[in-house]
């Protein structure tokens, strides 16, 4: 098996098929009593990420949620895809609505540091805000090749090979890695999350789940990388055969 270890990123959004509705006052859409899901596009890479590890290309698939408590229900969605870690950053409810691309390519880029990913798999863009940003921004930072709108993804050795959807038609890439890729529509379809998966991830976590003192240190590492005003510490939570990863303390850090 590879050592290759794919580092994942799920955003908890309002459900696809639920009608939205603007708040009285304008300022935004109601969420309170709202179905929410993972993104769909999220759903496309963590299906892709699991994929590789089926065929042992892939070592490890790691999920990284940013957000409220809530985000812990789209991970154990992760876990139970095939995942095999997840890492939640607790943002408080409250200032979550601030999170945007490029907070959260500042944690994507320092938990990819810190895992020593050697791939990062993203969906092309959020269906609630639709910026289609965190993927560009996160290869930035990390000064990593990336392949935008993946329709086929293929690995081969220390090269990936992005089939990527244009308004022309498809152009074909190879990337050397590390590197970070997201995906579109027709990657692949995802499998069905199953409750028995769901529901063993509850169950282990009830008898066998403790949580761990937080690190010493923040797991942003430099300031560049890191995110001002971000609650960034991790708990490791051993959850029977899979591990997640909750956040705890709040810490300001440097902008």
């Amino acid at each position: 098996m590879a050592e290759l270890r794919a580092l994942v990123g799920v955003k908890r959004v309002i459900d696809y098929a639920v009608k939205i509705r603007v708040k009285p006052d304008k300022t935004g859409v109601v969420t309170d009593g709202v179905k929410h899901s993972m993104n769909p596009f999220c759903e496309i890479a963590v299906e892709e990420a699991v994929r590789l590890k089926e065929k042992k290309l892939v070592k490890e698939v790691i999920a990284v949620s940013c957000g409220p408590k809530q985000c812990q229900e789209t991970l154990r969605t992760a876990l139970a895809m095939g995942a095999d870690r997840g890492i939640h950053v607790e943002v408080p409810e409250s200032e979550a609505e601030r999170l945007g691309p490029l907070q959260v390519s500042r944690v994507l880029t320092a938990l990819a540091q810190k895992e020593k990913a050697g791939l990062v798999l993203l969906g092309k863009q959020a269906i609630d805000d639709d910026c289609n940003q965190t993927g560009q921004m996160t290869a930035a930072m990390l000064d990593w090749p990336q392949g935008t709108f993946a329709s086929k993804l293929t690995l081969e050795g220390d090269k990936v090979t992005v089939e990527r959807e244009i308004d022309g038609g498809l152009e074909t890439i190879r990337l050397k890695l590390p590197a970070v890729v997201t995906a579109d529509l027709r990657l692949n379809e995802p499998r069905y999350a199953t409750l028995p998966n769901i529901m063993d991830y509850e169950a282990a976590r009830a008898l066998g789940g403790h949580e761990s003192q937080p690190p010493s240190s923040p797991v942003c590492g430099p300031p560049a990388f890191a995110c001002s005003s971000l609650p960034l510490y991790l708990q490791l939570v051993p959850i029977g055969t899979r591990t997640c990863f909750l956040s705890s303390s709040n810490h300001d850090f440097p902008s």
